[in-house]
């Protein structure tokens, strides 16, 4: 029998070093094989997540087609797309309160004493101890009740979850607006540069005129010199609108996510048509879409809402808290004597025990008074906050509705002008 529960013994032992050494084996892995950030130039292009050319040569870029490539490629869209995943996660960890709590554990210890110049010993006091003791437990909680803790809880890690939806959804739609920006700025700049080509040439067909009627003395050389200051003032303005091009055409490269070694270098967009204008409706129209429609206003009513949830939370921390508990021991010793009436001893213990707990905060030095007050400051933050972001928007969509009026009325005016050019 002895020879049996040493070996079970041992066995445990081998078992337990396994583990050790497969836990130690983890964490070293763990802390090696995370990949480094990227520090070259030739790391930072190859970190990005391309999905190859943009365009084969000679074909035209279209808006639609920037904006689905920006969507695919962009970091910060991509980001915030693996944030809404994170919130999920989140959330699902915030349910997990409704579930047991089972937790197995396991120990082994291995003493050696010996005693020295020992007289006259009490009784129980040995020569020499030789013990192995193991002791093996399971235990398992189940929360009752935590004065709706953990319920409100689950809501608010579900409005963060919610949150983080709208974030993203906020961020794609400035990420679409700014390739917007960026994809038109290079249109004005390539017209602007056509503009002023046909400037430069006027200007110097007007010079060379005004040079041969200053040479046979019809004109002074105030008028030569008034061409040739519009033919310097033409070449500034082209200068300039390539500029703006070149500026523009490397934001919308980077604002698509790409590495612009792989875009085309004859890259075309296609031509702005001012053929068909449409129609403009009132400021409260388009006002009332961005209410019902704007990612970032819903996101300041989920804050708002959160708020409000936070501060129901700490209500909880007035009320008890009941646990129900079970739990099964099984310990194992194994021991060995010297001097001592008995040479050896061992034996297993097992144990269940089971009952309930409950504990209720009676006074912790205002802490959750002051933290009630705090919350509802937050919630007031929160509510003007959202008040704020809708006069935000409000003055956004009314800006941008004047400037469309704006703009289609200059429209209305060069095409007009350009009948009489004509």
């Amino acid at each position: 029998m002895k020879k049996i529960f040493s070996a079970v013994s041992s066995a445990k032992f081998k078992c337990a070093s396994a583990i050790i050494l497969l836990t130690v084996l983890f964490f070293i892995h763990g802390c090696t094989s995370n990949p480094a950030a990227p520090a070259t130039l030739d790391e930072f292009r190859d970190a990005l997540y391309d999905n190859g050319k943009i365009l084969p040569n000679g074909d035209i870029l279209t808006l639609d087609a920037a904006v689905k490539i920006a969507i695919v490629n962009n970091p910060t869209n991509l980001s915030a797309a693996q944030s809404v995943y994170a919130a999920k996660y989140g959330y699902y960890q915030a349910l997990s309160a409704y579930l047991p709590k089972i937790n197995a554990g396991y120990s082994i210890a291995h003493t050696l004493s010996r005693g020295w110049d020992l007289k006259n010993p009490p009784e129980g006091m040995l020569e020499r101890n030789d013990h192995l003791i193991t002791a093996g437990t399971i235990q398992s909680t189940f929360l009752l009740f935590d004065g709706f803790s953990r319920e409100l809880e689950s809501i608010i890690s579900h409005q963060e979850y919610q949150k983080s939806i709208e974030t993203a959804q906020n961020i794609k739609r400035l990420l679409i607006r700014a390739v917007a920006f960026a994809y038109y700025d290079v249109c004005l700049a390539e017209e602007e540069i056509t503009v002023f080509s046909e400037d430069l040439d006027f200007q110097n067909d007007a010079l060379q005129q005004e040079q041969q009627r200053f040479r046979c003395g019809h004109v002074s050389k105030a008028s030569v010199l008034n061409f040739q200051i519009l033919a310097a003032r033409a070449k500034s303005n082209i200068s300039n609108a390539k500029y703006r091009k070149k500026v523009a055409l490397h934001a919308l490269i980077s604002l698509m996510g790409c590495d612009s070694r792989r875009v085309p270098q004859n890259l075309r967009l296609q031509k702005i048509s001012a053929d068909k204008q449409p129609y403009i409706f009132d400021d409260d129209f388009y006002l009332e879409l961005a209410v019902n429609n704007r990612p970032d206003l819903k996101e300041e009513k989920i804050m708002l809402d959160i708020a409000s949830r936070s501060r129901q939370k700490v209500y909880a921390e007035f009320l008890p808290v009941i646990h129900i508990f079970s739990e099964f021991l099984f310990d194992t010793y194994n021991a060995n004597y010297g001097d001592y009436r008995f040479s050896s001893a061992h034996g297993n213990q097992r144990a269940f025990s089971y009952g309930a707990e409950a504990k209720w905060n009676i006074f912790n030095g205002f802490d959750s008074f002051n933290k009630l007050r705090q919350r509802e400051v937050l919630e007031k933050i929160a509510r003007w906050s959202v008040s704020g972001k809708f006069l935000e928007i409000s003055a956004e969509v009314k800006d941008a509705c004047s400037n469309c009026k704006n703009t289609r009325f200059q429209i209305e005016i060069y095409q007009s002008m350009s009948e009489w050019v004509r």
